[in-house]
């Protein structure tokens, strides 16, 4: 999927395109929707690089701004010596090693957390270590019996809830609760690690399934976060 689309995207479509197992986090995986930077990966492609997941790593070039030279003798021990463990294409070594330039930056961004589950407690239970790092939706796989007893817990804890419809509704998904939009408060390396996780999943979906038109990149971004703050400010909070 790429480009910008004509019309509002259904729940259905929206899970749809959900990266299976894209969201990990320390006790928790979900799936997610992915949104790639292209040029990002295009560059990473080029040099051989792929995820980078090793938070120590990311931590060091956290501390490089973008694209400076940054004098390494500038830089800590512990920076310089896990600057010195960044896979190749991650930084530029210059002037013989005197000073360094941070080349990475996020390959990923994830608008867009699915938690599928059969019932509604474990479901939240498990959306609930996402909440740092992304918007948060439960897609319940079978209709629950007290919709509204849950829907006044979903909307309370900010995630959305969603509920498939078998039968004669053919796998429709409804949408009970819009899911409360996340704000990037603090740029950290976990954050960075959440993203490269979903990079890595990613990258192993299209290449498993052959069908990088079909995955969203990260100018259809605006498209899935837009529509969830739509209904975000119509969902009375």
């Amino acid at each position: 999927m790429s480009g910008g689309l004509p019309r509002m995207l259904t729940c259905r479509e929206v899970a749809a395109v959900a990266v299976p197992g894209a969201a990990r986090v320390s006790g928790a995986r979900a799936d997610a929707v992915v949104a790639v930077n292209a040029a990002e990966h295009a560059r990473r492609a080029a040099a051989g690089l792929g995820a980078v997941p090793d938070v120590s790593v990311l931590q060091a070039l956290m501390c490089l701004p973008l694209h400076a030279e940054i004098p390494v003798a500038d830089l800590g021990d512990v920076v310089r010596r896990l600057l010195g463990k960044a896979p190749a294409g991650c930084i530029d070594w210059l002037d013989g090693g005197s000073r360094v330039r941070r080349l990475y930056t996020p390959a990923a961004t994830v608008p867009l957390v699915v938690v599928r589950g059969a019932t509604w407690r474990p479901a939240l239970r498990r959306a609930a270590a996402f909440e740092p790092f992304a918007t948060r939706v439960v897609l319940l796989t079978r209709p629950p019996r007290r919709v509204a007893d849950i829907a006044w817990e979903a909307d309370v804890d900010g995630a959305g809830l969603w509920i498939t419809h078998p039968g004669g509704r053919a796998g429709e998904i409804e949408e009970i609760v819009a899911p409360a939009p996340w704000v990037e408060r603090y740029v950290k390396p976990a954050g960075w690690r959440f993203a490269e996780y979903a990079y890595a999943a990613w990258l192993a979906h299209t290449a498993e399934t052959d069908r990088a038109t079909d995955v969203v990149t990260e100018d259809v971004t605006e498209d899935v976060t837009g529509e969830m703050a739509g209904r975000t400010s119509n969902s009375p909070r």
